[in-house]
């Protein structure tokens, strides 16, 4: 026989279906009144105390399930009193409304004084109604699960933007505090955190991450296969034990790639990630977690992941030697990521060695260097080109014309360049472009609607704001 405390689980589990039935009666019996509220739909309002009647028994029911599945913990206290308490109030104004609208307003009784503005009672009942959803909502999904839907260009506008990782030496970073812990924080810890802990599983410290949860022990150091972290991840989506659920903004390829590097050195806590062994499959991803997300978005993996003979030796010895950092962008591949951040002299002589490598350059930072519009020519001829970084330099209109021929570019930075609305025609002259950033230059309102009329879908960011200055704005790279 199951003991009174599995019975009393098992009737708090009805919470979720039994929630909705009380949301659907109450706003529908508050549209009744308020549609009874003009004549030609006055034969409603005696539905509006029907509604009100079931709608109140379902709050009253529900409540009761929440308060039993409270019991089973893991909810963040404060977060889980707010629910409650305006769970029970929308349950006590509900009743109300019911007595208030059982009888006609010129009943004689001691609600009499009350019946008269009964249709405040009923938009204050909705009103609790949203916010004991909307913090029943956090419970579940977290403090988050409203913003993630939104757009991303909606987001930018709003500046509600999701925490990024951008770190200024990867290799000089903390395993775990760096790395580890904030895709926990991302992606697992509105369920998982200080906060909640379903499954008595919490990841916000490392201490609680190696406890485990109810089930007993998530990671096991040095064995990736054999951690039940590791396999939930893994899990194909929609299945029961994937994690993250269902719904939720989904943990990328990359990051689970690093947890189970983590994991396989041995799930250390304190050591920096130039003391670890590192395969050269990891290699890149450590990497990109110095690029932020400045473009990275835009980048085309299919074409990125092209087989392609090496690079010709000769140009990337000689860019190195000057100071600019060559990497690959995946592990067996040849296809380059090439950024001129410790090289401010970048000029058009050092962009013909760029032209020797072709179609191997996908990635190009060439922002605050001394680039003319010469140096766009060589830069031109790069026809496997994504993402192009120009920001703080003297490009003009001129330097925009040399790279319509990089028909493969997706993002280019113009942030404090002097071009016109006139470049912006290059512009459309790039099929594959998807995000263009035009801050602080010369082009007009005008331009920049020209533009969108003629590509709507590209994202055009004009600023009006100053933009955040990044780690990897000043990173100095070893």
């Amino acid at each position: 026989m199951e003991s009174n405390g599995d019975m009393l689980l098992f009737f708090g589990r009805w919470h979720p279906l039994l929630v909705h039935l009380p949301i659907g009666m109450l706003v529908l019996s508050f549209l009744f009144a308020l549609l009874g509220q003009r004549k030609s739909y006055a034969a409603l309002v005696p539905a509006v105390a029907v509604t009100l009647l079931f709608g109140a028994a379902a709050a009253v029911l529900s409540g009761i399930s929440g308060y039993l599945l409270s019991l089973d913990g893991g909810y963040d206290a404060q977060t889980l009193s707010l629910h409650q308490w305006l769970g029970i109030s929308v349950a006590l104004v509900s009743i109300l409304c019911w007595l208030l609208y059982r009888k006609p307003t010129i009943e004689k009784d001691l609600l009499s004084p009350l019946r008269k503005i009964r249709f405040a009672f009923l938009t204050l009942m909705v009103a609790l109604l949203c916010l004991a959803g909307h913090f029943g909502g956090t419970l579940t999904h977290g403090e988050d699960y409203l913003v993630e839907a939104l757009p991303e260009r909606t987001r930018q506008l709003l500046e509600w933007q999701p925490e990024r990782m951008v770190i200024k030496d990867v290799q000089e970073a903390a395993v775990y505090a760096d790395i580890v812990q904030p895709i926990f924080r991302q992606r697992c810890q509105s369920c998982h955190g200080p906060k909640k802990q379903e499954g008595e599983l919490a990841l916000h410290t490392m201490e609680m991450l190696m406890k485990g949860g109810e089930n007993g022990a998530v990671i096991t150091s040095g064995d990736t296969a054999a951690s039940e972290l590791y396999r939930r991840l893994m899990l194909p989506e929609g299945q029961e034990d994937r994690m993250p659920p269902r719904n939720r903004t989904p943990i990328s390829e990359d990051q689970i790639k690093l947890i189970a590097w983590w994991i396989s050195v041995g799930a250390p806590e304190d050591k920096q990630v130039k003391t670890l062994d590192q395969p050269e499959e990891i290699k890149p991803v450590l990497l990109a977690l110095e690029g932020g997300a400045d473009g990275s978005d835009m980048l085309d993996s299919n074409a990125a992941l092209a087989d392609l003979p090496p690079p010709n030796a000769d140009a990337v010895e000689k860019l190195r030697a000057k100071g600019v950092k060559v990497v690959t962008l995946a592990a067996n591949k040849h296809q380059l990521a090439i950024n001129a951040i410790n090289y401010p002299e970048f000029n058009a002589e050092d962009a013909q060695l760029l032209a020797a490598l072709g179609e191997h350059v996908v990635q190009l930072e060439l922002g605050d260097t001394k680039i003319t519009d010469d140096a766009l020519e060589p830069i031109g001829k790069l026809a496997s080109l994504q993402q192009l970084h120009l920001k703080n330099t003297a490009i003009g209109n001129a330097g925009l014309a040399h790279i319509v021929a990089c028909k493969q570019l997706r993002y280019i930075n113009l942030v404090n360049t002097k071009v016109t609305d006139e470049g912006l025609h290059a512009l459309t002259q790039l099929p594959a472009l998807q995000a263009v950033y035009l801050y602080q230059t010369a082009v007009t309102a005008a331009g920049v609607s020209s533009l969108a009329q003629s590509r709507p879908v590209l994202q055009i960011d004009t600023g009006s704001y100053q933009l955040p200055a990044l780690p990897t704005d000043t990173v100095v790279y070893q």
